[in-house]
């Protein structure tokens, strides 16, 4: 069994990482076998990914922070072979989150900010380029965690 609180933050078969722009991500997987375009997508979607076609649709009027965010997001689906849109209970769609958030976000700049703002979400989230989504979901799986850990340092 792996240990508990390690955390992985770079996946090698995705040549991307938290420093990088909307634009430089996606000059970087242009060699990958998967294809990814705008579009004017449905309300409250974002993006998505369809295994079908190896197509992943970013919507066009999304912010550039937005943009790179959602692009992490769908690569994850599709490096994992995930068939399509899911809930967002779904084990897949969790786990597709908090690696986003591991990805994209860097654990001592992130204590920095946090002092720095006073726990003010939005403007952590703007200095990570990141959305408040994915500043969430890496705060929530930190406090599951340690949750975890403390449940079987205890035991």
């Amino acid at each position: 069994m792996e240990r508990l609180g390690r955390i992985t933050t770079s996946l090698p078969d995705l040549p991307i990482d938290r420093r990088m722009t909307y634009g430089a991500m996606r000059r970087a997987i242009i060699g990958l076998p998967v294809t990814v375009s705008s579009a004017i997508l449905p309300d409250g979607l974002w993006g998505c990914y369809d295994a079908t076609t190896g197509v992943i649709l970013i919507d066009r009027r999304l912010t550039y922070t937005a943009k790179r965010c959602t692009l992490v997001h769908e690569l994850l689906h599709w490096k994992y072979g995930d068939d399509g849109c899911s809930n967002d209970r779904s084990r897949q769609e969790r786990r597709t989150r908090t690696q986003t958030a591991l990805l994209l976000i860097d654990p001592i700049e992130l204590a920095a900010l946090e002092r720095m703002y006073d726990d003010d979400l939005w403007s952590i989230a703007e200095e990570l380029n990141v959305t408040t989504q994915v500043l969430t979901d890496y705060r929530a799986m930190l406090n599951t965690s340690r949750i975890k850990e403390r449940f079987f340092i205890n035991a």
